[in-house]
């Protein structure tokens, strides 16, 4: 079995690619939704979408403002029309008409969902950010931890089982507990610990549903979970979630608030299992849970709405605007001022 030592050592091996340099085209348009969360005490949800925080938006538009950005504000996709290969707002705006459209809110994740038909056409001639690509994958649990297994990522060791085979597993508690989660969870809200074949049994024969997915459980101490904030390559910060957020064996969110995390500064090795990551499943916006086990730290989740703490950056010292427009081709922008990257001025 492979080690975490030698599979970063192989990521890094691996990553050691040539960037392109692109120079920024003074008529190119930016379409943007990012909503901010002026109250951080309310869930978020599709109800109250915005993931950042009031002061960071401040700083993301301030940002734009000061390089002389063609953009154009509160694009809410969520309700656009979709037609042949347009996406037209119902102020009649297309958003085909913009070379690049970012966006960071909260969606229905469905499979079936309708916001996610939208960006997934929008993405045909539009450079979305981030991508339907990664979303809609990433959004999928079992989908994401079988393309990242598959690339030597240090994941969790998953199954997926129907109604018709799930006696195959029987052997396997024998040696370990695990995790039945459904596939498009989120805030750890859903997730049952299963000790015995018999419960496994049981819980399927209950719920009548096609198909269950299945994460090997491994003994852990909470004290060493280690969450990760990543914008377009660059790992932000690591951190660790208080026990206000704390359920036994994992973080528990019921009410979505986020919130409640202390820095703590991750290892080169996890930093390049997380830009690996990135690079993987083509992000520019992620965080991860990653869990110590007798083998090394394991990614167990991806999170699309990643922790953003202003106090943390704040302390840190992030340039953080620059940090999240950094996929765009704003280098050879001058600023008018030099304070309103810094989250501290």
């Amino acid at each position: 079995m492979k080690t975490t030592q030698t599979i970063v050592k192989t990521i890094i091996q691996k990553s050691n690619q040539p960037k392109i340099d692109y120079k920024m085209d003074k008529n190119l348009k930016i379409g943007l939704w990012i909503p901010p969360r002026r109250d951080l005490s309310q869930a978020m949800n599709e109800d109250n979408p915005g993931n950042i925080d009031q002061r960071l938006y401040d700083l993301y538009i301030a940002y734009l403002d000061d390089l002389g950005v063609n953009y154009t504000n509160n694009l809410d996709f969520r309700d656009a029309n979709i037609q042949n290969h347009r996406i037209l707002l119902q102020n009649g705006v297309c958003l085909n008409d913009f070379d690049h459209y970012i966006w960071m809110g909260d969606l229905d994740r469905h499979i079936d969902s309708y916001q996610l038909e939208v960006l997934r056409v929008l993405e045909l001639s539009t450079k979305v950010h981030n991508p339907y690509s990664f979303y809609n994958v990433a959004t999928d649990k079992f989908t994401a931890f079988s393309i990242l297994h598959s690339h030597g990522i240090p994941v969790s060791e998953l199954y997926l089982v129907s109604q018709n085979n799930h006696e195959l597993l029987e052997e396997k508690f024998k040696e370990s507990s695990f995790l039945i989660k459904p596939r498009r969870s989120s805030w750890g809200i859903g997730i049952i610990k299963v000790d015995k074949y018999t419960q496994l049994r049981d819980i399927i024969e209950y719920n009548g549903g096609k198909q269950f997915y299945l994460e090997k459980f491994y003994p852990n101490d909470m004290k060493d979970w280690l969450g990760l904030t990543v914008f377009n390559g660059t790992v932000l910060y690591g951190f660790r979630k208080r026990h206000e957020k704390i359920a036994g064996w994992k973080v528990y969110d019921k009410h979505q608030t986020g919130g409640q995390a202390d820095y703590v500064k991750p290892s080169p090795e996890i930093e390049a299992i997380a830009k690996k990551i990135g690079e993987v499943l083509g992000a520019n916006y992620f965080g991860l849970d990653l869990i110590k086990t007798s083998e090394g730290y394991k990614v167990v989740d991806i999170n699309c709405h990643p922790g953003v703490y202003f106090d943390m950056i704040e302390e840190l010292k992030l340039p953080i605007a620059e940090l999240f427009f950094k996929m765009l081709p704003l280098q050879n922008l001058k600023r008018r001022s030099t304070q309103v990257s810094m989250a501290v001025v």
